[in-house]
């Protein structure tokens, strides 16, 4: 059964984006690439369009994506930011405007980033409520995940309702899409941070000072 499609409330934050474009923690970009981006923003922000799904599903459907050890239940998640970021992006490349096509790029892998943290949150507010915590998520493509199980996991979520489909490279379109899966467990949450309902002790979320944000979508 589909729990939840919608649009996601996504906030995007500047330090995101520098590490997209390879910054290290602590490093300063150049004062004509920081403008440009901030004149860029605005616009990127305003063609976002983040929206995604999730499901949970019993141990024998999850087997059935390749997910490697799932849970009994396990959830499943795609989300997208959409194709028109990705257009302007391919636009500013066809100008000859290299800088503004990869700062745009690199907000849009920012956004993806953040649309499935906001799809992840739903995950745990639906194990919360159903007296469990979660997992790190995972996706195909990293890890021990085969990239070749992208259809079968696509199968079972609202993919064609989103506009997410794949390449015969099994590559998602628009390229600024994430699908992934969480296991839930019963295992006790590990303290630390102001989550109290997952396993992942990096998580952003956990943070005690929240992420600058230019924007929120």
């Amino acid at each position: 059964m589909t729990l939840w499609t919608g649009p996601l409330q996504v906030q995007v934050a500047p330090d995101e984006v520098w590490r997209a474009l390879g910054y290290r923690a602590g490093s300063v970009p150049s004062r004509r690439v920081a403008d440009l981006l901030a004149s860029l923003w605005p616009r990127a922000i305003s063609l976002l369009q983040p929206r995604g799904g999730l499901r949970l599903v019993d141990l024998e459907q999850a087997n059935g994506t390749g997910m490697p050890a799932p849970s009994a239940p396990t959830a499943l998640a795609v989300c997208t930011i959409g194709g028109e970021l990705e257009e302007a992006c391919a636009g500013s490349q066809a100008a000859g405007e290299t800088l503004h096509a990869l700062l745009l790029d690199s907000i849009g892998s920012a956004a993806a980033e953040a649309a499935a943290d906001a799809l992840n949150a739903l995950v745990c507010d639906e194990a919360s409520r159903l007296g469990l915590a979660t997992e790190p998520r995972e996706s195909p493509g990293y890890g021990a995940w085969d990239i070749a199980c992208q259809p079968r996991l696509l199968e079972l979520l609202p993919a064609a309702e989103l506009g997410v489909s794949l390449t015969p490279g099994l590559m998602m379109q628009p390229r600024k899409s994430v699908s992934f899966g969480v296991r839930l467990t019963d295992r006790p949450v590990q303290a630390g941070g102001r989550c109290a309902r997952c396993n992942l002790t990096a998580c952003r979320r956990r943070r005690l000072d929240p992420p600058s944000t230019l924007e929120t979508v």
